[in-house]
């Protein structure tokens, strides 16, 4: 769905936004805790899933994978292209019975690139979240609504939730969002770093430009401090005692860049991130499957990247 006001240009990391889907989805070839049960025999009615009873859960961790394709229009100095945003997570969940509650941690994301005219300056923006930064401790931690039919497979699982990235909000899931960064007042320090938001890093050398702080292109951004609203839920299917997969959609898909750091420099003065937020790129969300695995209690986020590859 369309989730911006306005489509521009360069293509931030405040699309990072999609980090937050990672919790309520995903799916791995990570080594899990072991399946629940084992899976019996006979069909589920046309869904291509054999149905079989599965073990009640009290207590797991999930490993999820969001797979999100995009689209953006031609801007003044961008050209039009398509692609996949991949968003990882991990969810620690509890159980009783059929009440399933769950903690979402938001385990890393993977960008499209974007191709500038020469206009832009030519090259190709290709905005990053370093790794480390998911398991810093100040990263924050989202609850998710779940509702499910059973354990077994065949049953279906419903999860919804509402994320904020490097800021807070009153009414996360329904607010408007503002025009502006500016309207952004609420920010704090994801990752700890000591810097507002959490922290993205354009990607440099070879074909790789990092974004201009103005049209002069006298300066180059080098940080960029981003937020993210995301309201999303999806509709899954168990596939497997320790495996589920569907679809996903989104309410909310927001973002600002709220601050960033010139290259040999400083921190940007308010007029460059101005012009950074004025001219990021807004996807156009055309749809979006998840898939869920079990994994260890002990899996870490790099775990869980490498459980869920591309």
């Amino acid at each position: 769905m369309r989730v911006a006001d306005r489509r521009q240009t360069w293509r931030t990391a405040a699309l990072a936004a999609l980090l937050a889907l990672a919790g309520a989805c995903g799916s791995s070839n990570a080594k899990s805790d072991g399946a629940a049960g084992t899976g019996g025999g006979g069909g589920t009615g046309g869904t291509g899933i054999d149905a079989g009873p599965c073990d009640p859960r009290t207590a797991y961790t999930e490993a999820s994978h969001l797979i999100v394709n995009v689209s953006w229009p031609a801007g003044t100095a961008s050209m039009r292209g398509d692609g996949q945003l991949h968003v990882w997570g991990k969810v620690v969940y509890t159980a009783s019975g059929n009440t399933v509650t769950g903690e979402l941690q938001a385990c890393g994301i993977s960008l499209p690139p974007t191709t500038l005219t020469a206009l832009g300056g030519g090259g190709t923006i290709q905005i990053e979240v370093p790794n480390d930064a998911w398991e810093a401790p100040s990263m924050p931690r989202f609850p998710i609504d779940v509702t499910q039919t059973s354990w077994d497979v065949g049953s279906t699982v419903n999860l919804s939730y509402t994320a904020l990235i490097g800021f807070t909000m009153a009414d996360p899931s329904t607010a408007p969002w503002p025009t502006s960064y500016t309207g952004i007042t609420m920010i704090n320090d994801a990752e700890g770093d000591m810097h507002a938001g959490l922290t993205a890093i354009p990607r440099s050398g070879g074909t790789f430009t990092l974004p201009p702080t103005s049209i002069l292109q006298t300066a180059r951004a080098d940080q960029l401090y981003i937020v993210i609203r995301q309201v999303t839920s999806a509709m899954l299917t168990r596939t497997a005692c320790d495996q589920a997969s569907g679809s996903a959609t989104f309410a909310f898909l927001n973002n600002h860049v709220v601050g960033c750091h010139i290259m040999g420099a400083s921190d940007c003065m308010p007029n460059d991130v101005s012009f950074i937020d004025n001219n990021r790129t807004i996807y156009d969300i055309t749809s979006a499957t998840a898939e869920t695995k079990v994994v260890a209690d002990t899996a870490t986020c790099a775990d869980v990247r490498a459980a869920l590859p591309m």
